[in-house]
């Protein structure tokens, strides 16, 4: 037999990933492994041992159910127990909720009573100081006390009289006072009707005098017009270098003289609408 740790060649390698492997050339060895049975061993199982089985299976479901009972019947004598308890709760509180509502009942009752009595009591101290009193006036000094009562009735009729007369004076100071004020306030709004007035009719003047020299510029506008197109002919016919300058200082002097005809225009809106506010104030 040879070696086969002399014909062992070993290479080991390792990829760019990472990955590392080893490889084994050696002769193939003659000890084989040893064959695993698949089959599963006989088991000898007798008829004595199936009935003790089915017995301790019988005895195993017969303690189960024991079980089962003992706890229903826990429960019932648990249920039975808190549905005596329950009754001796409401029992015990019905006799208490009866008792204090016949101590409250008698308290009321006492109530009633002893409030019944100050009321007659009361009555009859009433009764008492109205007797007194009426004995009192039957007395020599009902006299002398009248006559204070009416000395007091005086004084005070005086005293509403004197602030009577003393309202109406300031009643009086109070409507003078509110005539001035109006003549103050009558006299002010014609001052300022005045004052609007002559700014309308100043305002008018000077609008018909902006008018004026639009119309007058206007005018000369149109001369200037004509002005133009008489050199625009000229223009044409001659057809000089002269004449083409004067014609853009033309132009030019044209479009400022309109300009400013729409300049006076604005102005005069402006204007009218300055008057217009002026009216409504």
């Amino acid at each position: 037999m040879i070696d086969s740790e002399s014909t062992e060649v070993r290479c080991s390698e390792q990829s760019k990933g990472g990955l590392k492997y080893e490889l084994v050339l050696a002769e193939p060895t003659l000890d084989s492994p040893k064959a695993v049975s698949q089959t599963p061993p006989k088991s000898n199982i007798s008829i004595e041992d199936i009935e003790k089985k089915l017995r301790a299976a019988e005895e195993r479901r017969q303690s189960i159910e024991l079980q089962k009972i003992n706890l229903v019947t826990e429960k019932l004598s648990h249920l039975e127990t808190v549905k005596v308890k329950k009754e001796e709760v409401n029992h015990n509180f019905m006799q208490t909720a009866k008792e204090n509502l016949e101590q409250k009942l008698e308290c009321m009752k006492e109530n009633r009573e002893t409030h019944i009595k100050n009321i007659q009591e009361k009555a009859r101290e009433i009764v008492q100081k109205v007797d007194e009193k009426r004995k009192a006036g039957d007395s020599p000094d009902r006299e002398e006390k009248l006559e204070a009562i009416n000395k007091k009735l005086v004084v005070a009729q005086e005293q509403r009289e004197a602030l009577l007369a003393s309202l109406q004076e300031r009643l009086k100071e109070h409507d003078k006072h509110i005539l001035e004020v109006k003549k103050q306030m009558e006299e002010q709004t014609e001052n300022l009707r005045e004052k609007s007035i002559k700014k309308l009719e100043i305002a008018q003047a000077k609008r018909e005098a902006l008018m004026k020299e639009i119309q007058e510029k206007i005018k000369e506008h149109k001369t200037h017009i004509l002005r133009v197109r008489q050199m625009n002919e000229l223009n044409q016919q001659e057809g000089g270098e002269k004449l083409q300058q004067i014609h853009k200082k033309l132009c030019t002097a044209e479009l400022k003289r309109s300009e400013q005809i729409q300049a006076m225009l604005e102005k005069l809106q402006e204007h009218e609408r300055h008057v217009v506010q002026v009216r409504q104030k």
